[in-house]
């Protein structure tokens, strides 16, 4: 995120007003060829460093872990509302990170 620039305006750049998106990501080809690719491995680290800490931790014990959404809440002291929202925007910085980082470079 940009000096002056919150994360919500960031992420209401990147949708219309219907809210459809603005530009339909990249196609990312086989994700199970690229999961196997350790290199993807270390661009998502980098990815995940680069979020706020408790929105990484978030998407880890969801994604990684496997984490029930009421095992998360209690663990981290969180309603289900605000780890749907920080998932939502783990998964949406996430993307923009790795369309930059790894899929741009596979074009």
């Amino acid at each position: 995120v940009e000096d002056g620039e919150s994360e919500a305006d960031l992420i209401d750049s990147l949708f219309k007003q219907d809210g459809h998106t603005i530009e339909q990501p990249r196609a990312w080809g086989n994700p199970d060829a690229t999961l196997e690719q350790k290199d993807f491995f270390r661009v998502l680290e980098v990815c995940l460093e680069k979020l706020p800490a408790q929105t990484a931790r978030v998407f880890m014990m969801r994604e990684w872990l496997d984490l029930e959404t009421e095992e998360i809440c209690k663990e981290l002291s969180l309603t289900t509302s605000n780890l749907w929202v920080l998932l939502y925007r783990a998964r949406l910085r996430l993307r923009e990170c790795l369309d930059l980082n790894w899929f741009a470079n596979k074009i």
